[in-house]
């Protein structure tokens, strides 16, 4: 045993660890007496260096309402759809989760989010309802569902993530999900049979070979009555009530010329969920298809049933539903409303779903100001959004391909139809040019001079 020394490293160790240990204590006890007197946790409530439960569950309320506001400034047909469908506090759930009807969330879960993550739950709720995930589970495995609907919502929400925080929503990923970051999300259904097909249990799903981190189910299951699940006669009124909503949602924000163009996703529109009138694009393309098939019967690609005798008869092309590139120009001019748009899209998102095709979309005024190439699928079809609007003149469209020495196979012009005068005609466009008017656009004779006609 030494004396202690200042020069001996031992006893310098010895006297740095009693002092730790001595420190921890009395932090210890003062901690205990932070516990255990009300009057200090009072002071340090009033100085907000503490929040009691009641004013952290106000400060929540307040963070979605204001994130609701800012939807309805920057996304109005969300931020519309948000202010109808009622939201309420639930300690009895773990995290949140819709029966259809209404929104639940547990509001010590949300306490422990940021923000940007309380705001993406509550869209993510707010998508599972959009897309009539609560209803169209069937005879589904109910959490297998819910983890396939969920990969669904997530893709949606991470593809608005960038822009909404450009716009200074404050938009993130909670801390657990089912993602997967580089993957093109299929359907609900396709997601379920590929979870289906890779999972015999429900212990550790994997989906495409990956684990799946996942929250707990925050669908309403109908096998349990206590989850809150609507009984089938108020499930098919509460869907009535939601496609009407949806639909007047619409008009509002058209008649008022307000809103974000692609806000409605394309998985909506595949249910049917949004109304617009279908035109027959089967026969108004059907045209194209044989003049295609027409041109393709060539001597250079003669029927092979024929050489044996010693004829060279032209062959037919392939065409089947074959379409290859399709140029679309959309009227943005100010003319147009947010719901014409709407319709214009759909109208490209209706022939994707028909058609083997890609588009090239260019939005157009008094310029063809914004162009996007290799457009496939109706997500993409969606994504694609004009930036400016002001007069219109059709011109610009003619111009802009002579300009690039484009020569359409097949092009649509989806307008309105107040454009002025086509100053120079092309008779081989025109062949290939099939004139969109809105319902109640301009009139046009069959024989424009444009292209064949067809009206919303």
């Amino acid at each position: 045993m030494c004396m202690p020394d200042t020069n001996c490293w031992r006893c310098c160790l010895d006297m740095d660890i009693r002092s730790f240990l001595k420190k921890k204590k009395q932090q210890n006890k003062q901690e205990k007496n932070v516990a255990g007197d009300g009057s200090i946790q009072r002071k340090l409530h009033q100085m907000g260096v503490l929040k009691t439960r009641e004013e952290q569950r106000e400060q929540i309320r307040q963070r979605l309402q204001r994130f609701k506001m800012d939807m309805m400034k920057q996304y109005p047909f969300y931020g519309d759809i948000m202010m109808h469908i009622p939201l309420r506090e639930d300690s009895t759930i773990r995290t949140a989760m819709t029966n259809g009807r209404e929104i639940r969330y547990n509001p010590d879960f949300f306490a422990g989010l940021e923000p940007g993550q309380c705001n993406y739950v509550l869209l993510h709720e707010v998508m599972h309802i959009l897309l009539l995930h609560w209803k169209r589970i069937g005879s589904r495995q109910p959490l297998l569902w819910n983890i396939a609907c969920d990969f669904m919502v997530n893709g949606i929400l991470d593809r608005m993530r960038w822009e909404m925080q450009h716009k200074g929503i404050a938009f993130a990923r909670p801390p657990a999900g089912c993602f997967m970051d580089r993957y093109n999300y299929p359907s609900a259904e396709e997601a379920y049979a590929q979870l289906r097909q890779e999972n015999n249990n429900v212990e550790q799903i994997t989906y495409y070979g990956k684990h799946v981190k996942h929250r707990p189910a925050d669908l309403a299951d109908a096998r349990d009555s206590k989850s809150g699940a609507l009984q089938e006669t108020d499930a098919e009124e509460t869907e009535k009530q939601l496609r009407e909503l949806v639909r007047e949602t619409i008009e509002r924000r058209g008649e008022k010329g307000t809103g974000t163009l692609g806000g409605i996703p394309a998985e909506i529109l595949k249910l049917g969920i949004v109304k617009t009138k279908r035109l027959p694009w089967d026969k108004l393309l059907y045209e194209f298809l044989q003049e295609r098939e027409d041109e393709e019967s060539s001597y250079l690609t003669p029927e092979r049933k024929y050489i044996h005798m010693d004829l060279i008869v032209p062959g037919c092309g392939h065409t089947e539903d074959e379409l290859g590139e399709i140029w679309a120009f959309i009227d943005s001019s100010g003319s147009i409303a947010d719901n014409e748009l709407e319709q214009f899209l759909t109208q490209l998102c209706h022939i994707a779903m028909q058609f083997h095709c890609r588009f090239h979309i260019g939005f157009w005024d008094t310029e063809v100001s914004e162009v996007y190439r290799n457009v496939r699928g109706t997500r993409q079809i969606l994504e694609c959004i004009p930036h400016s609007s002001g007069g219109t003149d059709i011109n610009c469209v003619y111009r802009y391909l002579d300009e690039n020495k484009l020569k359409p196979e097949v092009m649509l012009i989806l307008t309105d139809g107040y454009f002025g005068e086509l100053r120079k005609k092309s008779p081989r466009l025109a062949k290939r040019t099939i004139l969109v008017i809105t319902e109640n656009g301009a009139e046009f004779e069959r024989n424009n001079g444009i292209g064949r006609l067809a009206r919303l």
